[in-house]
């Protein structure tokens, strides 16, 4: 294999293939990172037990050649020494693998040999089945990964609450993450005839949203352990967490003691400015508090540095005029960040049941969180 490569471009595409290399491997050749070159262009693997990313460059980009082929082959060059390498070139790299998996790179006068792996034992990518395909907005998906991914568990005690449910049903794509304390869940419309249903890991999909930015599309595939995420340049195979999601359905409460709809960013603000005194608390804990059918007080109050209280006036009221309910301040701006639109709902359905928070009108993207016991 030789090759001759713009430098930013491959450095660009090593960033995002080291997603997938740990130096933790079972298998010493999953450190590394293949490379295969043929007149298409350059193809990166990287991988680990659990996910593999495979990244293409294209031979020419927007019509500007990008790099040569002047032998067509492949090699697995050690990944974090490469990778880093490569970071600290100056300009366009020359890349040789000769047959005894010595690996050559050149830039201006600097000169690098390398160790490699033979390419013939790099593990092969798993089938799927192309039936089980659907299409879906690249901008759409990673939307719908950071609104419900930071809502899963940090713990490991419980392993599927850790992941992110996905789900296939009746031409809608759902998105759901929990960690038995609020939830977050997202809909969307897509083109699919067939059901399914996996659990992610919640790092992978976070993962894939930095990877997929600037995808128009991507392809959709689940199997019975595995998940396939495709785009134009970029392939992210992720393993699936074995287990039984909790039932999300049944969590929503139908009837509501009191509705409030309420400016998002000043709502955001206030409960923001609210936790810099509830850090102390386990929970962080804030007060939200409905008065006179008009108006939301946020409080908090810290024992070594004093109190917080601010009053916002609200659109509207619908239901019980004075309520009070304490919740744990991050989970509300986690869910209010999440939000774009401008203007949200808060449902209250008692003082022992969830707050359910959504965009004004907009039934696709909900979240609830469980209330604070004092």
């Amino acid at each position: 294999m030789q090759i001759s490569i713009q430098r930013d471009y491959f450095k660009q595409a090593l960033q995002e293939v080291m997603y997938a290399v740990s130096n933790r491997n079972v298998l010493p050749i999953l450190s590394g990172i293949k490379v295969m070159a043929n007149t298409d262009g350059v193809t990166l693997t990287g991988g680990n037990s659990d996910i593999i990313i495979q990244r293409t460059i294209p031979a020419r980009l927007d019509g500007k050649p990008i790099m040569q082929v002047f032998k067509e082959g492949s090699a697995v060059v050690p990944g974090k020494y490469f990778s880093e390498m490569v970071k600290k070139l100056p300009s366009d790299i020359f890349i040789e693998a000769d047959e005894e998996l010595h690996i050559t790179v050149q830039s201006e006068e600097i000169i690098t040999t390398m160790n490699g792996y033979d390419p013939e034992e790099y593990p092969a990518l798993p089938e799927m089945d192309s039936a089980n395909i659907v299409r879906v907005s690249g901008g759409e998906l990673v939307e719908m990964v950071k609104q419900t991914a930071f809502a899963v568990a940090k713990a490991e005690s419980r392993p599927v609450l850790s992941g992110v449910h996905i789900s296939i049903q009746n031409g809608k794509l759902a998105l759901a993450a929990t960690n038995a304390q609020r939830l977050a869940l997202r809909r969307a419309s897509v083109a699919a005839e067939w059901k399914g249903a996996c659990i992610v890991p919640g790092k992978t999909l976070l993962d894939l949203a930095k990877l997929l930015q600037h995808a128009p599309e991507v392809k959709m595939a689940i199997s019975d352990n595995h998940i396939l995420f495709q785009s134009d340049s970029l392939l992210l195979l992720s393993r699936l967490i074995e287990g039984n999601y909790p039932n999300i359905e049944n969590l929503f409460p139908k009837e509501a003691m009191c509705v409030i709809a309420s400016n998002r960013k000043e709502l955001l603000l206030g409960v923001d400015r609210a936790c810099l005194f509830a850090s102390e608390w386990r929970h962080n804990t804030i007060s939200l508090a409905v008065k006179n059918g008009a108006q939301l007080r946020i409080s908090s109050k810290s024992t070594a540095v004093g109190k917080i209280e601010e009053v916002q006036t609200v659109e509207w009221v619908d239901g019980e005029e004075e309520l009070e309910i304490m919740l744990d301040g991050r989970y509300l701006l986690d869910a209010l960040k999440s939000i774009k639109e401008d203007k949200v709902v808060l449902s209250f359905h008692g003082l022992i049941r969830p707050v359910l928070v959504q965009p004004f009108g907009v039934e696709e993207h909900l979240h609830l969180i469980s209330p604070v016991r004092s």
